[in-house]
């Protein structure tokens, strides 16, 4: 039976790719996102900031009959401003999309996971380890999700399915451009690919069962 891979956000970016490449090894994939994936075999467009388009989007994906091999948590926004100029809406904007939409759609399928023995793949930020000046709402939202993370890890522990944590450092996608309205990643330094971000996380994935990578620090690195 083919199996089935949900990727939240794989409309463009580090999403994308693993689209890509679980696609071409023929695994059913599931793009959650606000916008289409044009690899994917179903396109659920919801707005994951929006607790009802969370559930509407687990009760579909609940309706297909396909085993859920892997859930990917990778749909995310950025933020960056000084500490004097953070609003509430942009606390509420980040927490919403970056923690809640994991939490609730990890929720509303959680019994599903169990029973298929689901691999989840939190894709986090190194920001989910350490702060930088201006990023003070983006770090919160990722240290948030590394906690939920790491909660999470405990009450599978003893199931068959594994949590692994992700925390890749700056990738060159249009995570930047859609919140700062220019491409910062154009400055022609050390910007990774989000492929081989993507084929490096695929190859975690794709381990035996019984070993499980519970956590991956992804840096840049000058060359």
């Amino acid at each position: 039976m083919i199996l089935m891979i949900i990727i939240t956000g794989a409309s463009d970016g580090l999403g994308y790719q693993l689209a890509k490449l679980y696609k071409d090894a023929g695994k059913i994939v599931v793009n959650v996102s606000r916008r289409e994936c044009p690899v994917a075999d179903y396109n659920f467009l919801h707005d994951l900031a929006v607790g009802k388009d969370v559930e509407a989007a687990a009760q579909e994906i609940l309706a297909l009959d396909e085993p859920l091999e892997i859930l990917i948590n990778n749909a995310g926004v950025y933020s960056e401003q000084p500490i004097r100029s953070i609003t509430k809406d942009e606390v509420k904007r980040l927490m919403a999309t970056n923690v809640e939409s994991n939490i609730l759609l990890t929720s509303f399928l959680i019994d599903r996971i169990k029973q298929d023995g689901t691999d989840i793949l939190s894709v986090i930020s190194t920001a989910g380890r350490k702060g930088n000046p201006s990023h003070a709402v983006y770090a919160a939202s990722k240290w948030a999700q590394r906690g939920y993370t790491e909660a999470l890890q405990a009450e599978l522990k003893d199931t068959s399915s594994r949590v692994i944590a992700f925390y890749p450092g700056g990738m060159k996608t249009k995570l930047f451009e859609k919140e700062l309205n220019y491409d910062p990643t154009d400055d022609g330094l050390y910007w990774m690919d989000p492929r081989d971000i993507a084929i490096f996380a695929k190859q975690i994935l794709d381990l035996p069962k019984n070993i499980e990578v519970s956590d991956v620090v992804i840096n840049r690195k000058k060359t």
